[in-house]
């Protein structure tokens, strides 16, 4: 698809005539989705089973955003640890592949931001990915490597959670779906929640590795399929990953009715996330962990 079209298509997808459908579109997923639920004896169970695992006491997850992005370098060792160290449950962090195809955490296409040095993350191997300094951009912190997902989730104590949102999309051939499944299944003691806007890596996963939750993400501002959930009668997955604009009482009961979990990111302020746990909802993804961590202390089980 050209540019042209992709861009033809988002402006139609974000037309103002469009958006009063998308709640009735995202009611209407939420209701097939639960009557697949329902009806279809060859769904998994494993992965729900291990998504109830990673509530303690059923209360909702505090996840820090890239670590804890608000004080920290994102998607750094450091910033994973400052999360846990605020409070946190766990943390959330992006995964792509390296030159040599190890999962890496970064979030970027390339590494120009982060990073002191420029290019894309296939650029390097992950040898030479751990060797930059991808901390001193931040204010007041010290050196910091593009860490891999192994040694993230090798740094990580027993239980903590961690969302691993996959990038892309990328090609099945380049397989990083399974890259990383296999980097996830050789830390067990890590309760890990695999996302994605792109459908296809979110089936992919459900594929290679039924007992892996999966959440699939959306957005506002994004095509159809990401903004109004239509896929999730497709995929069945075990959360939706909302952004907090996006949140109401009738998106909650929504996914409830469906039996899906709510973990909310783009969480702007500590009054809102006082909303969105009124509201019931799983978990928050947020980028200041310890502005936030008070609220969980009163937090309702679920």
């Amino acid at each position: 698809m050209t540019s042209l079209a992709r861009s033809i298509l988002r402006d139609v997808a974000r037309s103002s005539w469009m958006a009063p459908l998308d709640p009735l579109l995202r009611r209407a997923a939420f209701a097939a989705t639960a009557l697949r639920k329902a009806t279809d004896p060859t769904l998994p169970h494993a992965a729900k089973l291990a998504l109830d695992r990673c509530y303690v006491d059923g209360r909702p997850l505090l996840l820090g955003h890239r670590g804890a992005m608000a004080r920290a370098p994102e998607n750094t060792l450091g910033s994973f640890q400052a999360a846990l160290d605020d409070g946190a449950r766990g943390v959330e962090l992006d995964v792509t592949l390296s030159g040599d195809s190890v999962p890496v955490v970064l979030h970027d296409d390339t590494l120009d931001r982060t990073t002191n040095i420029f290019g894309k993350p296939t650029d390097y191997d992950a040898a030479e990915l751990a060797g930059l300094d991808a901390g001193s951009w931040f204010p007041g912190w010290g050196p910091e490597i593009v860490p891999s997902l192994g040694q993230v989730l090798q740094s990580m104590p027993a239980g903590a959670v961690v969302n691993v949102e996959l990038k892309g999309p990328t090609p099945a051939y380049v397989g990083l779906e399974r890259r990383a499944v296999d980097v996830i299944r050789a830390h067990p003691a890590v309760h890990v929640i695999v996302s994605s806007f792109h459908p296809a890596q979110l089936l992919e996963v459900r594929r290679i590795a039924s007992e892996l939750p999966i959440g699939l993400l959306v957005a506002e501002q994004s095509f159809l399929p990401a903004r109004t959930a239509w896929t999730a009668p497709l995929l069945v997955p075990d959360a939706i990953h909302p952004p907090a604009r996006m949140v109401d009482r009738s998106f909650v009961d929504g996914c409830r009715s469906a039996g899906l979990r709510v973990h909310v990111w783009a969480v702007p302020s500590t009054d809102e996330a006082a909303r969105l746990l009124d509201l019931g909802v799983d978990g928050l993804i947020v980028d200041d962990v310890a502005a936030m961590a008070p609220l969980f202390s009163d937090a309702p089980a679920s």
